[in-house]
């Protein structure tokens, strides 16, 4: 693995996202609708952030042989993803405008008590969406090549984490070294990267695989938006992310409206 080094880009992703000062003025002076427009600045901040993680996840994985109509599906789930992150974003940022009676805050004010919701998106979620993009770019590179030499590495072994805090669930899969066959159910439920700050992966072996009664039982399920293999579908985020399975109620028509303005 790590074919290509790519050095993290969040530090400076980071500061092209906390640069919210306009963002924050063409909310309050109301120069587009929070619920029926998406900021455009925002959202291509947003989106070239994911666009340089899944980049930078490409560029880890073996496989650099990577279709061109794979690469225009995850594309265009950033896209999507990142309308939504948008949209829900700059709607909370707008329900902070009014104080306690009702009236529009002083600018300053306004600034100040939306500091936390910048925080939150900027620094918080954007350091384990990037880091989660990355993994899964990876994966999805590292499946695609695990379905080319299906015939002679047939079985995949789960790794440990290179995380400083492991994940206690994935921990009793490569605590067993668990092997089983590309093809077996449990990959349909159960991958590196299905869970937020994962840091696991896997290998293709011809090694015997786990008997089945080794195999651990539990009622894991995946983390919302997580739940999807990627080099099955092209989404590193599936739909039922938190930014659009609990969207506002305008977010679906002005994310589609939005992506239909940019395709012409």
């Amino acid at each position: 693995m790590n074919k290509r080094h790519y050095e993290h880009t969040l530090p400076n992703i980071r500061g092209s996202l906390s640069n919210t000062y306009k963002v924050l003025r063409d909310i309050f002076y109301r120069t587009f609708d929070v619920k029926t427009e998406i900021d455009e600045d925002l959202f291509l901040a947003t989106v070239r952030t994911f666009g340089r993680a899944a980049e930078e996840g490409f560029g880890q994985s073996d496989n650099d042989r990577l279709e061109e109509v794979f690469l225009e599906q995850i594309r265009d789930n950033l896209d999507v993803f990142s309308a939504f992150r948008t949209h829900r974003m700059q709607n909370d940022i707008a329900s902070q405008l009014l104080d306690e009676k009702g009236k529009l805050k002083p600018f300053s004010r306004f600034q100040e008590d939306v500091q936390a919701i910048i925080g939150t998106y900027n620094t918080a979620w954007l350091e384990t969406e990037y880091d989660t993009a990355v993994l899964r770019a990876r994966q999805a590179a590292d499946w695609k090549l695990f379905d080319r030499d299906a015939d002679i590495l047939p079985n995949l072994r789960w790794l440990p984490t290179t995380s400083a805090e492991p994940d206690p669930v994935h921990a009793q899969f490569w605590g067993i070294d668990l092997t089983l066959p590309k093809g077996h159910g449990f990959w349909k439920s159960h991958r590196p990267g299905d869970r937020w700050n994962c840091k696991c992966s896997l290998e293709q072996t011809d090694d015997k695989p786990t008997p089945g009664y080794d195999v651990p039982l539990s009622d894991y399920r995946p983390s919302p938006g997580l739940d999807n293999n990627p080099e099955e579908d092209g989404k590193l985020f599936s739909d039922t992310h938190p930014y659009i399975a609990h969207a506002y109620p305008s977010a679906e028509k002005t994310v589609r409206d939005f992506m239909e303005r940019r395709k012409k």
